[in-house]
């Protein structure tokens, strides 16, 4: 109990080591590192687990595909963006209900 005082008072004498202290004091000393042996390790066949997986993706793929078609399709046909394929299917108005523009200077 003496020596958690002393301690105490120590760090609180001199507050630039309380840090240092602190960390040593709370650090881990068994502490190990990783190693290979610690990977789990595949057992039985994957091959059915990888088709199964590469089955679904495939599936989600075809189903983008085809959204994104008829997302594109719908666009087109509700005619909300024009896309400049060809020229307006209307010809512009007669030049005679066009005003003409003088250039005032």
């Amino acid at each position: 109990m003496r020596s958690r005082l002393l301690a105490l008072k120590q760090a609180v004498i001199t507050p630039h080591r309380t840090f240092a202290t602190t960390r040593r004091y709370l650090a881990k000393h068994d502490r190990c590192d990783a190693h290979m042996n610690e990977l789990p390790i595949p057992c039985g066949p994957w091959e059915i687990w990888y088709k199964d997986k590469q089955s679904f993706y495939n599936k989600v793929l075809v189903f983008g595909a085809l959204w994104w078609i008829f997302s594109l399709g719908m666009v087109l046909w509700t005619e909300s963006i024009f896309l400049n394929w060809g020229p307006p299917a209307q010809p512009g108005p007669p030049s005679d209900m066009v005003e003409e523009c003088e250039d005032i200077e």
